[in-house]
C-alpha cells in the first residue's frame, strides 16, 4: 500500500513539473543529437541516469543577451589547458611569446608579408641585426661585427667603422660624366711647374701624369746641305710653321704662311721641311739648321 501511495505522488511530481514548464523559441541539442527545448528560467534542469539532457533553462546557457561571449569564455576555460611553441598562456589568454620547441616556418607571399610596427631605435654597439641564412632561418649577428664583416678595395679603404676614399685600384675603372653630371674636386692649392706633374687624358680617356717639362717639347737639326737638294726630314718636328725657324748658314729665313713676302721654306707635313730659293742658291756645305717647339 505505501509502494502504491509513494509511486502515486511521484507521478503527481511529475506532472506537476511538466505543467509549470514553459518552452520558449531556442532549442538545443544533448550529447546524443537528440533535438531539446529550452524552458524558462523557472524551470529545474533534470538530467537522466544516462546523462541524456531533458530541460535546459536560459541559465544554463548563461547569457541569453550575448551567448557568443559566454561560448567563448566557457571554450576558454574548458579547452586551453597549455601553450607552447611560441606561445605562452597567461590565465585563460594565450599570448605571443615563449620558447620555440620544433622547427616552426611562418609562410610569406608577396601580398601577405609579415610587418612588426613600433620597434624603438637601436644601437650598432650593443643590438644585434637579423639576417636570413641560406635556407630562409633567421639568426642574428652583432651590429657591430656586421661592419667588420665587409671588405673594401679598389679605391676604398676602412679605417674602423669609417670608409674612405683611398687606396690602390685593383681592376680598371670608370667613372661616367656627362654635361650635367660632372666631376669637380674643390680646395686643390697652387701647384710648382718646376717641381709638379700635370694630369692629362689618353686618347682612350684614361688619366696620366707627364711633367710640366714634357708638356712644351723642343728639337734642333742642323744639316750640312748638297746642292739641288731642298727637302730635308726633320724627327718631330710638327706641321705648324709658327712653330718652326731655319737658318741657312747662320742667316734665318722667312718663313710662314701668314707673311706677304714670299717664304724661304715651306712645311706641309710633319717632320719634312722644303726650302724655297728666293734670293739665294742652296750649295754643298751650306748649313741648314732647324728648331722647332710643340
Amino acid at each position: 500500500m505505501k509502494t502504491k501511495i509513494l509511486l502515486l505522488l511521484g507521478i503527481m511530481l511529475m506532472v506537476g513539473i511538466s505543467a509549470m514548464a514553459q518552452k520558449v523559441p531556442t532549442k538545443v541539442i544533448d550529447n546524443k543529437g537528440t533535438i531539446k527545448w529550452v524552458l524558462d528560467s523557472a524551470t529545474a534542469v533534470i538530467t537522466k541516469a544516462d546523462s541524456t539532457l531533458l530541460f535546459v533553462t536560459p541559465t544554463q546557457l548563461n547569457n541569453t543577451v550575448n551567448p557568443v561571449k559566454d561560448t567563448v569564455n566557457n571554450i576558454s576555460t574548458t579547452y586551453i589547458k597549455a601553450a607552447s611553441n611560441g606561445l605562452t598562456k597567461n590565465g585563460q589568454t594565450a599570448e605571443l611569446g615563449g620558447l620555440l620547441t620544433k622547427t616552426t616556418t611562418i609562410q610569406t607571399t608577396a601580398t601577405e608579408f609579415l610587418r612588426i610596427t613600433g620597434l624603438t631605435a637601436g644601437t650598432t654597439s650593443t643590438d644585434s641585426v637579423v639576417v636570413v641564412d641560406p635556407d630562409g632561418s633567421l639568426k642574428f649577428i652583432p651590429a657591430s661585427t656586421l661592419f667588420n664583416a665587409l671588405t673594401f678595395t679598389n679605391g676604398l679603404t676602412k679605417s674602423g667603422n669609417t670608409v674612405r676614399l683611398g687606396g690602390a685600384l685593383t681592376q680598371p675603372t670608370v667613372i661616367a660624366t656627362d654635361a650635367t653630371n660632372t666631376l669637380r674636386v674643390a680646395g686643390l692649392q697652387t701647384g710648382d711647374l718646376s717641381t709638379d706633374s700635370l694630369v692629362v687624358a689618353a686618347p682612350g680617356g684614361v688619366l696620366k701624369r707627364v711633367t710640366a717639362a714634357s708638356l712644351l717639347q723642343s728639337g734642333e737639326t742642323s744639316i750640312s746641305a748638297t746642292t739641288g737638294t731642298l727637302t730635308y726630314a726633320v724627327a718631330d718636328m710638327p706641321a705648324n710653321p709658327s712653330r718652326v725657324w731655319v737658318y741657312r748658314n747662320g742667316a734665318k729665313l722667312v718663313g710662314g704662311s701668314n707673311s706677304s713676302i714670299q717664304s724661304d721654306y715651306t712645311i706641309t707635313t710633319a717632320g719634312s721641311v722644303t726650302l724655297v730659293e728666293n734670293g739665294y742658291t742652296v750649295t754643298t756645305g751650306d748649313i741648314i739648321e732647324v728648331q722647332w717647339v710643340k
